[in-house]
């Protein structure tokens, strides 16, 4: 079975810089490794990185030089080599889609220019433009590949007025997210979030083109009432506990979930009653949910 854990470490760094950045399991940090010297770049718009959790660098170290902010460096091209390996480990790279899950989830986070193309094995090539929210695959998503030998991420930082590497609008970013935030991390929680947490719904994702189950229907528009942990969305949907992860993944890697702390969460038994004009109710009743 194809290993999905992503434990902290040492990484190919997500803005595609020829180095190694420390993620500490939970974000990236200002903390990179000179085992792949990063060339001198100017500042630009602010990328934001959390404190390092006590790292253990691979060969030299050097803290606190990571880039606040990155311009396009001279023309450049998609990583390649070393650079160019998926997340996981510099000698011995991840498989499957929790490396690639966890760039896109970074990229998505920081907001800076960029082009992703997913170097997926044995299928073309996926190319992703996240200024605008699209991607474009010569298959269509009936075909992805769940567990794929391999997932090679590579990113190019761009300026905004770039032009997209394929015809706009393309397709919409949030259907390959939805595919590849289930796919990643099928056993676990995903590495960005945390256990106990509380969730709710920020905007609905596009249901008609996602074509999700009756069940993630339910379970989303319950996070659209009211502020639940996975244990509660589970118990109050009458679905598993990993099933609904799964869906908290996929929705969290659309950007699309609210995030409450375990300290802030009100703790209760049961999650408030839903009002009978309430979307879910209504929803409940559209679909003759029992």
């Amino acid at each position: 079975m194809t290993d999905t854990q992503v434990r902290a470490g040492w990484y190919p760094d997500p803005l595609g810089m020829p180095q190694m950045r420390w993620w500490d399991g939970r974000a990236w940090t200002r903390h990179i490794s000179t085992a792949r010297e990063a060339p001198v770049v100017r500042p630009s718009a602010p990328v934001g990185f959390a404190e390092p959790d006590e790292p253990r660098p691979r060969g030299r170290h050097r803290a606190d030089t990571a880039v606040d902010g990155v311009a396009p460096v001279g023309g450049a091209q998609f990583a390649n080599g070393q650079s160019a390996l998926p997340a996981g480990t510099g000698t011995l790279p991840e498989l499957g889609w929790a490396g690639a899950a966890l760039t896109l989830h970074s990229v998505q986070s920081t907001r800076v220019p960029m082009l992703i193309e997913l170097g997926v094995a044995n299928h073309p090539a996926i190319r992703i433009d996240a200024r605008h929210q699209a991607y474009d695959w010569l298959l269509e998503l009936e075909r992805f590949p769940e567990t794929p030998t391999a997932v090679v991420v590579a990113v190019e930082l761009v300026a905004e007025s770039t032009p997209a590497p394929f015809e706009l609008p393309g397709k919409s970013l949030d259907e390959l997210l939805w595919k590849v935030g289930r796919a990643a991390f099928p056993e676990r929680l995903a590495p960005w979030l945390e256990e106990g947490q509380g969730y709710w719904l920020t905007r609905w994702p596009n249901w008609t083109t996602l074509h999700p189950d009756t069940d993630h229907i339910r379970q989303t528009a319950m996070l659209a009432n009211a502020l639940l942990t996975i244990e509660q969305l589970a118990a109050l949907s009458g679905r598993g506990v990993e099933s609904t992860r799964t869906l908290i993944n996929a929705l969290s890697l659309m950007g699309v979930l609210g995030v409450a702390s375990p300290d802030t969460l009100v703790q209760r038994a049961d999650p408030a009653p839903l009002g009978e004009g309430s979307l879910f109710q209504r929803l409940r009743r559209r679909f003759r949910m029992t």
